[in-house]
């Protein structure tokens, strides 16, 4: 048996809207007896790393709270009171009832409240059933409130599963109702003592204090039917187990994980001269005792008692597991020293700790016990004083461990682990292990509240444009840059070092933007809609920044890029100021840019769509605009229009068409130059230029000569910007909108 979902509504910061948390559960394979041991421990790890459920997301979004409702569901049963508190009902649904409901309304408003709307805390608890394994006869309790029924897989597998609906509910609703009404006609209320906002306050916390009263009952409600099972408890059926975050409580925790960890080794493979030794040990030790103390001790009882009522026989207990326990201390050696436990590392001390303390779990219970029952050990934040190497291999170390101890134990078919986090570091440790991002559950917030976003690779890839290829490459490049997606507060996607460099520069100073944690990737290249699936899925703030890209002929993009003395002049291609005239015979689509199309589709609402239908759309959402902008969903992508009269294809050139202005501009132009000649301080392109040279004119010639330069070209505007004081340029207008969209969602 195995806890498939967990639904939650009104729990803390979980709102009025359903939040849904899907749970793993993988089958142990069928290992042969002579399996090389590297490949039982490769096994052992995509196991663990395919049955155990991570759960990430910032501080407050909800991680603990999932953790904490786990642990007080499985010792609940029917009819219980005071399982909860007002604090553990969602606060905003509390305030928002009370002022609908209570605040400002009459005792006879207040009275004819419909019962059925009163504040309650719900959950849904979706049980799966391995029918291979599970014993039917633990399940009678389960069949008070479900009945059984089969559901078929994304494997196209059948399995059995039960629903469990739970509530936390008003039991004597009639005198719930008086209490609210009291809340009105309280003496306070009319008293000359208290101002208005004063009694208000006193009023809600009186409300507010209902919800911690013993009004409140747990009931366990069968599928289908309106009144709760008198008699259920889920305390035979979930066993919730926590290690919690500080594992490391004293100076003999490595010891004590180290005791475990061998003394189960030792029983799972039978070693028959430890247990000879100690079998001698006692039988030694009991042969001393009686040669030379028992007599001795006898005979001080005897001046008290009489030895025919009372007969002394001492008989020594040593066993394996109090060797271990209490006479056993674990030292390191460093040179000639020998270094104490309490020296060790806090990271290595506590990944031991979780190791014992997952070994012990298995062991704990008999096979009958597990099949009878859902067996989840949680794990908070692992990642608690391990440095970022050791959490990448969290998930390959814990695997190593359980498969040298344990072996193949059938124990592990239904053991799940639940994982907290807010490492990026394991969280992909948990998606290189399995080579997927199946079973990671995203805890977000959508104004107030929590959400639960269950990230899985069917649901990236399901409905969505996306190819495996492209799929395989999104989880090589989480690998790589480091999953901070899951934790930042908005995301910024650009094509290059160039807009990476000058993006990072101009959100550190922002006044805003600063204060938030704004992940920059750089996809290099067009590629961000290839992160879409994903982005749209978390529903995170996503800003792209791509350039429009205009199609160039051959001969166009044939510009000596080299600066020599050769005497013939290089053919310096038009800039482009009109896409209609330019592009009116083309036959295919006028950007190469593979990100503008696809949000082009979008916006078309067309996956199909033709060259000829995205020109135009292209052509009509610019309209001599200096920007392009497509919203879709929770993403914006923002790219260049026409600037200074013509239209820029890439951020280099959207800098120089920004900042190539004469007359009261002409500050922008100096430093504009500056930064050109920064990039090539000796070509003859830059070298010549000054406040009087058309410089707009010839954007594209100078777009490739900084080809050879583009990260130069960032940097030297960032150096410049913190080293010149008089060094200033315009943002080009697609990267102001963007930042402000940035801002926008934060003032929220």
């Amino acid at each position: 048996m195995y806890l498939k979902s967990l639904s939650i509504k009104n729990y803390r910061k979980y709102g009025e809207e359903v939040q849904v948390i899907n749970f793993a559960h993988s089958k142990w394979p069928e290992i042969p007896e002579d399996e090389d041991e590297t490949e039982k421990i490769n096994i052992t790890e995509e196991y663990i790393s395919k049955s155990s459920s991570l759960i990430v997301g910032k501080n407050n979004s909800g991680k603990s709270t999932i953790v904490k409702l786990l642990n007080t569901l499985q010792n609940s049963k029917s009819g219980s009171r005071s399982v909860f508190k007002y604090t553990d009902f969602n606060l905003k649904t509390l305030s928002d009832w009370y002022h609908e409901n209570i605040d400002n309304k009459s005792e006879e408003e207040i009275e004819s409240i419909d019962q059925f709307y009163f504040p309650k805390l719900e959950f849904q608890l979706i049980l799966g059933i391995d029918d291979g394994n599970d014993l039917i006869s633990s399940f009678e309790d389960i069949l008070v409130v479900s009945g059984i029924k089969t559901v078929e897989t994304q494997e196209n597998q059948e399995i059995a599963e039960v629903t469990i609906d739970v509530k936390y509910e008003v039991a004597d609703e009639v005198a719930f109702l008086e209490d609210l009404v009291k809340i009105k006609t309280s003496h306070f209320n009319d008293s000359q003592q208290y101002d208005e906002p004063y009694k208000k306050e006193l009023q809600y916390r009186q409300f507010l204090a209902l919800f911690s009263s013993n009004y409140f009952v747990l009931n366990f409600y069968p599928i289908g039917r309106e009144e709760p099972a008198k008699e259920f408890s889920l305390s035979s059926l979930l066993k919730v187990d926590t290690i919690e975050a500080n594992t490391v409580k004293n100076d003999k925790t490595l010891s004590q994980a180290y005791n475990r960890i061998v003394s189960t080794y030792i029983k799972n493979n039978d070693i028959a001269t430890i247990d000879k030794l100690v079998g001698d040990i006692n039988y030694q030790v009991k042969d001393m005792v009686d040669t030379n103390i028992k007599n001795i001790l006898q005979s001080a009882v005897s001046s008290i008692e009489s030895t025919k009522n009372l007969k002394m026989n001492l008989h020594p207990d040593v066993t394996l597991e109090k060797i271990f326990a209490n006479s056993i201390i674990y030292e390191y050696q460093e040179g000639n020293n020998n270094i104490p436990e309490s020296q060790f590392g806090m990271g290595y001390t506590n990944l031991m700790v979780i190791i014992a303390k997952i070994v012990d779990y298995i062991e704990l219970y008999s096979k009958k016990d597990i099949n009878g029952s859902v067996n989840i050990l949680c794990i908070e934040e692992p990642e608690s004083f391990m440095h970022p190497q050791m959490q990448e291999l969290f998930i390959k170390n814990i695997s190593k461990a359980i498969a040298t101890l344990l072996g193949k134990k059938q124990q592990l078919d239904t053991f799940q682990i639940i994982i907290t986090t807010h490492s990026t570091h394991i969280l992909n440790s948990k998606i290189q292990s399995g080579n997927t991002l199946n079973n990671i559950s995203y805890l977000g917030q959508a104004g107030v509240n929590n959400i639960i976003k269950n990230i899985s690779d069917d649901a990236i890839v399901s409905g969505r444009n996306i190819d495996k290829k492209a799929y395989e490459y999104i989880k090589k490049y989480l690998r790589l840059e480091v999953s901070d997606i899951f934790f930042a507060d908005a995301v910024v996607l650009v094509e290059g070092v160039s807009e990476e460099t000058y993006l990072r520069y101009e959100i550190d100073k922002h006044p805003i933007l600063k204060n938030h944690h704004i992940k920059v990737y750089r996809i290099d290249g067009a590629y961000a809609h290839r992160f879409i699936s994903l982005l749209d899925l978390l529903e995170i703030k996503t800003v792209i920044f791509t350039d429009l890209d205009l199609k160039r002929s051959e001969s166009e993009k044939k510009v000596d890029i080299k600066d020599n003395d050769d005497p013939d002049p290089d053919v310096i291609p038009q800039n482009i100021s009109d896409l209609e005239s330019k592009y009116a015979a083309a036959t295919s689509s006028l950007s190469t840019n593979g990100t503008l199309q696809y949000f082009i589709k979008k916006e078309l609402k067309d996956e199909e769509a033709k060259y000829g239908e995205i020109n135009n759309k292209i052509i009509e959402k610019l309209n001599n605009n200096e920007e392009l902008i497509i919203d879709y969903n929770n993403i914006t992508m923002f790219s260049q229009g026409k600037i200074n009269g013509y239209y820029a294809t890439s951020f280099e050139e959207a800098v120089v068409l920004t900042n190539a202005g004469n007359e009261d501009e002409n500050k922008y132009k100096k430093s504009l130059i500056k930064a050109l000649q920064y990039v090539h301080p000796n070509m003859r392109y830059f070298g010549e230029i000054d406040e009087t040279s058309e410089i707009a004119d010839k954007s594209y010639m100078y777009q490739v000569k900084l080809s050879d330069g583009k990260s130069r070209f960032s940097t030297g505007i960032v150096y410049l910007s913190v080293t010149d004081d008089d060094f200033s340029l315009k943002q080009p207008q697609y990267i102001e909108s963007g930042l402000n969209s940035l801002c926008s969602c934060f003032k929220e």
